[in-house]
Formats: C-alpha cells, structure tokens, sequence
C-alpha cells in the first residue's frame, strides 16, 4: 500500500495564515489532493515517476490543468495523463465532474425543500464565487430523482422485527375548519 507525505513549509503557511484564512486553507486543500493525485497515479501504474519495474503497467505523460469548485472556491488541480494502458481514474472526483460532491447534493437539496432554480444559482454563486445554470441545477436533482427511484423500487429481504411509520403533518380544511392532517 502507497502511502502519502505532504511536506508544509512553515514559513509560508504562517505567512498565508496571518494574511487570509480562506487563501491558506484553500491553497493546503489544493496542495494535498494535488499529492493525492499523485499517489493515485503511481499506484495505478504500479511505478513511481522514473521508476523501472516489471509490474509497470504503462507510463506518465504530462498533468492537465483541472478547475474544481469546492466550499472553499475555485481550486487548480494537476491531473497525471497516462499512456500505453489504462487512462488515470481518482476517488477525489468523477469524471467531467467540475464541482465537490458535497455542493451538487446541496443544490438538490434547496430544490426539493422548494427553492428556485434561479435562487439556487444566486446562493451558489454567493457561497462558491461561481454561476451555475438552471440546467446544472436540473441536472444534480435528475440524479436525486434516480437516487429515490432505486431506494423506492428496491426490495426488502429478511425478517424486521420493528416497523417505524413516519408522516408529515399539513393543515387542511375538513368540513368547515382547518385541522392538522397527517399524510
């Protein structure tokens, strides 16, 4: 197992530090998954860079420039290039995804809870310093949507000795008077 070591320079994480909070915590999150990244390749291809082996399964060919949107803004990323085998696959993101997990479920959760679309690109753009579309925003709840489709279609095996029932509760009128109802 690959393991990973990230050096710090003192110097200038005190001097990040003293200046801008956001900056140093964004540039320390940049720095380690850019180590990461790294790690990843050499693990994929079975290598370190330079590194002549018989289990080698193919070789670097370069990084590419990668923007991903986190909490924390806009961070550059160096994605590794393989060649002669398997293309470079990571567990920080998913392919052509551009954006932290974390800040697409929250855009779907704002349109479930009922915020508009429009609304949620604001408040993105207000957290993250970026615009997202009204089709991005779709696009993350199309995904919720499938995501509840298989939790509802799925089946259940086994015994269960308890059965929790939930509802929620909305005022309606019934025969003259507004009473709560449960659904």
């Amino acid at each position: 197992m690959a393991q990973l070591n990230i050096t710090l320079n003192q110097d200038e994480i005190l001097q990040l530090l003293s200046n801008d909070r956001d900056a140093a915590f964004k540039k320390l999150l940049q720095d380690s998954l850019n180590s990461i990244l790294k790690l990843e390749s050499a693990t994929q291809l079975k290598a370190e860079p330079y590194e002549h082996t018989e289990e080698r399964t193919g070789s670097r060919n370069g990084f590419r420039e990668r923007q991903l949107t986190t909490r924390l803004g806009n961070i550059t990323l160096s994605v590794p290039k393989h060649r002669d085998g398997e293309s470079f696959h990571t567990l920080i993101f998913d392919n052509y995804c551009r954006s932290e997990a974390a800040l697409i479920a929250t855009m779907a959760e704002m349109v479930v809870n009922g915020v508009s679309t429009r609304k949620v690109s604001q408040v993105m753009e207000t957290l993250c310093g970026k615009t997202y579309s009204k089709s991005t925003i779709s696009e993350a709840c199309r995904e919720l949507d499938k995501k509840v489709n298989e939790f509802r279609e799925s089946t259940l095996t086994g015994e269960y000795p308890f059965m929790t029932v939930d509802a929620t509760y909305f005022k309606v009128r019934e025969n003259g008077r507004i009473i709560s109802k449960a659904f």
